[in-house]
């Protein structure tokens, strides 16, 4: 009897470690894309609904970003281009993603990126990219600062088999495709909604 239950508990363990091994396949190879110089980006397109000028569109995207991306969402969030009569800006934004808070403990890391927004044709393109960490910047010796290259590829965050993310990458991994999706899924309520 003992070694029955024993038999069925183990049982039931394996199958809970395999599924923890599981990686999302919205994480998974492929989920970070890169150009044809090894940067990292994300970009995503859509139609603007029928009836809404191209104008009208990018008001609403810039009036979005510059409450988005202010205090207390972001720490900066600057515009570093814009062009009303081309419909399109780029805000350069540093803020700080969480990827586990507890009662006294809180690991995040401060992201930087550059969000571009471009209206044209009744098509609105948003990109993120020159994506940049600074870890752990509070610790003695400063932490470490890397960009989305060195970080969150299929290359460097997986483990030698390519099975499971690496504990030190894997995270910023899924925190900055989740920040992505948000952040994209925002504008498009926003617009077609």
């Amino acid at each position: 009897m003992k070694k029955t239950l024993l038999t069925v508990l183990g049982c039931i363990l394996y199958v809970f470690a395999c599924a923890a091994n599981v990686i999302d396949p919205k994480y998974g190879f492929g989920a970070v894309p890169v150009d044809e110089n090894g940067r990292v980006y994300f970009s995503e397109s859509f139609d603007i609904p029928d009836g809404m000028t191209d104008d009208q569109c990018y008001d609403m995207i810039m009036n979005w970003a510059k409450g988005r991306f202010a205090l207390p969402y972001a720490y900066v969030g600057r515009i570093l281009n814009e062009s009303p009569e081309t419909h399109r800006f780029v805000f350069h934004v540093e803020q700080n993603i969480v990827f586990k808070s507890k009662a006294l403990v809180v690991d995040e890391s401060r992201i930087t990126y550059n969000f571009t927004a471009a209206v044209s044709g009744g098509t609105v393109t948003l990109k993120i990219a020159d994506i940049k960490y600074r870890y752990e910047e509070n610790r003695e010796g400063g932490g470490i600062a890397v960009s989305a290259e060195e970080w969150i590829t299929d290359n460097e965050c997986y483990n030698r088999k390519k099975t499971k993310f690496l504990r030190s990458t894997g995270k910023f991994r899924i925190k900055t495709i989740d920040l992505k999706d948000i952040l994209f899924k925002n504008v498009r309520e926003l617009i077609c909604e």
